[in-house]
């Protein structure tokens, strides 16, 4: 569990070391835009526009290949255990069409098998389709308006490696040099950058994990950063914050606690300050334990925390039923209410509907203050007035 957290200073070292070691030489504006997708996976369309947009390429993919074939990988449930493709100058029906009809028969992709391109390789140099017994790959290209192809690896994992294929729409000397400048330029930048996001990723995939399994242990957990700034909870932690119990406070997210609550174990936590607040009276007890991010780093970076509350009431309140008018509540209000009434936590019920965690707490406060509520538990298994 201690080596799957990576702080969030060091997405800025690495921003840092990017920004540095290329500025001289890459695109204006591509380090900024591959620095976003180290933290968001989907801002590796915004790189790829970029790149389309102020070089001769007009076709960008990045997609998941299988390391025996050297073919497009069509397999959604593996696609989603590693990543989608990310696909930027084609229309929905060339995609469509090539996995269907033309994956099995590339000849770029049959000709990778025994010639792997780790570093940029431009394909009608290495294999022209007029040397190509089969031609309906090339025609297709072609009918898109593309003549050739860079292609080079950003990763590779067990049976698998992830390729990046910036295409051109045509095979001239002056615009292949080109190309090939720009790759070799740019290749390592982006093949780290795409490293280090899929580890992030991952690392947030396992927070995720970890605290979705801690709640179905029956407490309300959350990790804490070294200077008290909340990172993550699970649902049971948000009721807490629903009820004033505990408090996410200013730009930093730093946590205050009720001051009924009894925290044990931060007597490590020297340097910062324990903040409190006029809240709720409770007999619950916060358990803080510290631990490493990084095994590597151990005694030599300061430790986040794992929270753990017990003595928090978790469970619906029960009762004669209560049914409430949802006149006045906006469309987006009704739907949170619904899924808070159904047993979602706010967060989670933001996530359904499509906001930011903030904005859900702030829809959550709306909801509360129109129908004269003040917590979760009071209208969980309640139906409401039709």
């Amino acid at each position: 569990m201690q080596s799957c957290f990576l702080w969030s200073r060091d997405v800025i070292a690495i921003r840092e070391k990017i920004v540095t070691h290329y500025e001289s030489s890459i695109l204006p504006g591509l380090a900024g835009r591959t620095v976003n997708a180290i933290r968001d996976p989907e801002a590796w369309g915004d790189v790829l526009e970029h790149i389309l947009e102020n070089t001769d390429f007009c076709g960008a993919i990045i997609t998941l290949r299988d390391k025996k074939t050297c073919q497009i990988v069509n397999d959604r449930d593996l696609e989603s255990k590693f990543h989608s493709p990310l696909i930027r100058g084609f229309t929905t029906e060339a995609v469509v069409y090539y996995l269907t009809e033309l994956r099995t028969i590339d000849p770029w992709a049959e000709y990778q098998r025994f010639n792997y391109p780790f570093r940029p390789t431009i394909m009608s140099r290495v294999c022209p389709p007029e040397g190509q017994s089969g031609q309906r790959f090339f025609e297709w290209l072609n009918n898109l308006g593309m003549e050739d192809t860079v292609v080079f690896e950003l990763d590779r994992m067990a049976g698998y490696w992830t390729a990046c294929n910036l295409f051109l729409p045509n095979r001239d000397t002056e615009t292949g040099s080109r190309a090939r400048a720009f790759a070799e330029a740019h290749f390592e930048m982006l093949r780290d950058a795409w490293q280090t996001s899929q580890a992030v990723q991952k690392s947030r995939q396992t927070e995720l994990a970890l605290l979705d399994h801690l709640n179905d242990a029956g407490k309300p957990y959350c990790l804490v950063g070294p200077n008290g700034e909340f990172q993550r909870g699970n649902g049971m932690f948000d009721d807490m914050v629903n009820e004033d119990v505990i408090r996410i406070s200013g730009p930093a997210k730093k946590l205050s606690f009720s001051k009924g609550v009894k925290v044990i174990g931060l007597e490590g936590w020297e340097d910062h300050t324990l903040m409190r607040h006029d809240g709720p009276d409770t007999s619950c007890r916060v358990n803080a334990r510290p631990i490493e991010p990084d095994p590597r780093f151990a005694e030599k970076r300061e430790k986040m925390w794992l929270l753990s509350v017990t003595g928090f009431d978790t469970s619906p309140q029960r009762g004669a039923p209560e049914r409430y008018d949802l006149r006045d509540l906006t469309a987006q209000e009704t739907k949170m209410f619904q899924a808070v009434v159904h047993g979602k936590s706010v967060s989670s019920a933001g996530d359904m509907i499509g906001v930011r965690r903030s904005r859900a707490f702030e829809i959550w406060g709306s909801v509360k203050e129109k129908l004269n509520i003040t917590n979760a538990h009071q209208i969980r298994q309640q139906q409401p007035a039709e």
